[in-house]
């Protein structure tokens, strides 16, 4: 196995393969003294939970692609023991799409050290398909796998304690390897961001119903009948407390606990309960009406389980993101006793460093609000949203990365960010897919954004990342661009030609049906101006770093960006504003602030002409397409280098007050925080980036 950490260890797994399969693996370690200090080297498929001793160590690996194979190195205290219980859990999933995640088979593999004994995945490991897990499940959303129906009279013995003992494991069946892994995981290396913490978040108050005892058959039904479903009060909202909660049971069977804020993580309840008891558990950003509002944006984040019978602790496999939990029991309530229920959230070691450069209340609200949904995003690897894509999309988590070095001195991210674009593969069309990993739409944009990360890295560390080989992989890229130009160098394609091809030139959310906007929408019919913005910015960033490393073709990029920005001025610009499109030898009507912000951004025009251009924008606000949360990464910035500092700090208070008026503890995805919202969504936190700057 070339450049692995792992010795002689082998990729191993179940001998069954299932579409929505749970594997737990076990091995004992004898020691020759007691041990002190465990050293572990692992990865896996998809996800992994490792216990030693029946104590927790980690969950990883970082989301990704097999052929750049991320592990985790660990160490792990031991208390004395001299024997070594290893038990791991693996979740894998097959048969659907999974945008944070490119297809391999199931697969564990680990090394594991204390002192001179060490033990590797090889046959000898016994492993049992947990069943616990039903396999009659749908998917929780389109870039999601599968829901977690959960029933606990199929736990193994010694489940609880994470020990199994040997005359159970020894009918289990042996691990076997992996055919051709070696052809699958290539290219080890050791994780690059941040290890995640847990900790148990606790309500800080709650509201008891009374529904019916009858729920959803199936649990794909459970989210809607939740919300549907007839809810009495039992008691209004009132600080959490254990004793009251319990001693609601005898009239309440369901509640709704508040988490305070936004939280990314796991639902989590220890109670007794009958042989049999149904436990609805279901996640909400927000509230509709009185109740939970659970069944949004397509995506269910509900879990069900089935109690065994007696105390259980119950704790989802799958994490999302959520405020309120909303916890129903079906059966007899009154029997039951709840002795913990929250949410154990998963964080970032990392925490913001400088604080916002002013005195006024409410920008220091809003900074907060972004710091909030940077440090729950942050998380294996830059995420979008964490309740319903978990991706890594190319274009806001630039900035967020920036953020996360600038305001908090974590630079491993915008590392991790700029190894990605080496590693993600071409598509059919010689394109990148609009997430990392791949698969999926292209946004044509979203593709050329990954190169200008080159400039803020260069800025902090004095020299770009990797330059010779992003430099090859974005010429690779160009050449897509380059053989779709017209005679005047510019980058011109029908719009409704390449989207049916799944390549879209995204741009913003307004004109792409998702979301609903009080303004008009970009024009994309045509050769479109902020398109060729970002393939300026690409191809002068190129320009720049093949000058720095004396590429050979650093004069001719030099030449092509001189010429794109003299073909932008020439084909869009006015005088006043650029023009969203140009089509045969006319402009279009449309303007918007997404072209004219990249304009000032990218220093197509004079001081003069951005202060011009800006407080156009700013003066027909409400007739011109204007920019969602994400795209005030550029338009900020402008208003910055316009000199227009009061007019960018008023027009975040003005955007972003709107969450706060909303009650929000983190950004919206665009400034309606409706129904199509995700609630937590990284590229609405330019703010932060802003004002640390």
């Amino acid at each position: 196995m070339p450049d692995s950490p792992f010795d002689d260890a082998k990729w191993i797994w179940s001998p069954n393969h299932l579409k929505n399969h749970y594997a737990l693996f076990v091995k004992d370690l004898e020691l020759s003294r007691k041990g002190r200090e465990l050293e572990v080297w692992i990865t896996a498929s998809y996800h992994y939970e490792l216990f030693v001793n029946g104590e927790f160590v980690n969950r990883g690996p970082v989301h990704g692609d097999p052929e750049w194979c991320l592990y985790d190195h660990l160490k792990h205290k031991l208390n004395g023991e001299r024997t070594l219980h290893v038990a791991v859990v693996v979740y894998h999933w097959s048969d659907t799409d999974v945008q944070y995640q490119r297809p391999a088979p199931g697969g564990l593999i680990a090394r594991f050290k204390e002192g001179k004994k060490a033990m590797t995945t090889d046959e000898s490991w016994k492993c049992i398909d947990l069943d616990m897990w039903s396999q009659v499940v749908p998917e929780r959303g389109k870039a999601l796998p599968y829901c977690e129906d959960y029933d606990a009279r199929f736990e193994p013995e010694g489940w609880d304690q994470k020990r199994f003992p040997k005359y159970a494991t020894e009918v289990w069946d042996d691990a076997v390897p992996v055919e051709k892994a070696d052809e699958i995981w290539k290219d080890y290396q050791e994780r690059i961001t941040p290890y995640l913490t847990r900790n148990f978040v606790r309500p800080k108050r709650f509201r008891g119903w009374k529904v019916a005892q009858q729920g959803a058959r199936h649990i794909g039904n459970v989210p809607e009948i939740c919300d549907s479903e007839d809810l009495e009060m039992v008691i209004e909202w009132s600080s959490f407390d254990l004793g009251a909660s319990n001693a609601l049971l005898h009239e309440a069977n369901a509640m709704t606990f508040d988490l305070g804020r936004e939280r990314v993580g796991f639902y989590t309840i220890d109670i007794d309960a009958p042989l049999g008891t149904v436990i609805e558990m279901s996640g909400a950003e927000l509230l509709q009406g009185d109740r939970p509002w659970i069944s949004r944006n397509d995506t269910i984040n509900t879990a069900r389980f089935a109690s065994r019978g007696g105390r259980h602790t119950f704790t989802t496999f799958a994490w999302t993101g959520l405020r309120y939990l909303h916890v129903v029991i079906r059966g007899d309530a009154e029997q039951c006793r709840i002795h913990r229920v929250g949410c154990i959230e998963r964080q970032a070691a990392i925490r913001v460093r400088r604080k916002a450069r002013t005195k006024d209340r409410k920008l220091r609200r809003i900074f907060n609000i972004c710091r909030h949904t940077i440090d729950v995003t942050a998380q294996e690897h830059l995420i979008d949203c964490p309740t319903r894509e978990q991706s890594q999309y190319w274009a806001g988590t630039l900035f967020v990365a920036q953020a996360l070095w600038a305001g908090y001195d974590e630079p491993s991210y915008l590392e991790w960010y700029l190894e990605c674009f080496l590693r993600v593969p071409f598509n059919e069309h010689g394109q990148l897919a609009a997430v990392y990993p791949g698969g999926g739409q292209t946004f044509l944009d979203f593709s050329l954004v990954p190169v200008l990360g080159q400039r803020f890295y260069r800025e902090k560390k004095g020299e770009y990342y990797k330059p010779e080989d992003t430099i090859d992989k974005a010429l690779r890229l160009k050449s897509w661009y380059n053989s779709h130009t017209n005679k005047e160098g510019l980058i011109s394609f029908r719009f409704d030609s390449m989207a049916e091809k799944d390549l879209i030139n995204f741009i913003d959310h307004p004109g792409m049906e998702r979301h609903e906007f009080p303004h008009p929408e970009i024009d994309r019919n045509g050769t479109s101006c902020p398109l060729n913005l970002f393939y300026y910015g690409f191809v002068e960033t190129l320009a720049e770093m093949a000058g720095e490393t004396g590429r050979e073709e650093a004069d001719d990029l030099k030449k092509e960006a001189e010429h794109l920005k003299a073909a932008i001025r020439e084909e869009f610009f006015d005088g006043d504003v650029f023009h969203d499109t140009k089509r045969r030898t006319k402009r279009s009507e449309s303007t918007s602030w997404q072209a004219n912000s990249l304009a000032v951004y990218f220093d197509v025009v004079t001081r003069a002409e951005a202060e011009t251009i800006l407080n156009r924008m700013l003066d027909e606000y409400d007739d011109l397409c204007r920019c969602s949360p994400y795209f005030y990464f550029y338009m900020l910035p402008a208003l910055a280098k316009a000199g227009m500092m009061r007019e960018a700090r008023d027009l975040i208070k003005d955007e972003w007050g709107k969450m706060l008026k909303g009650g929000s503890t983190a950004a919206w995805e665009t400034f309606n925080g409706d129904v199509s919202d995700s609630l937590c969504h990284s590229w609405s936190t330019a703010p932060l980036l802003f004002l640390i700057s």
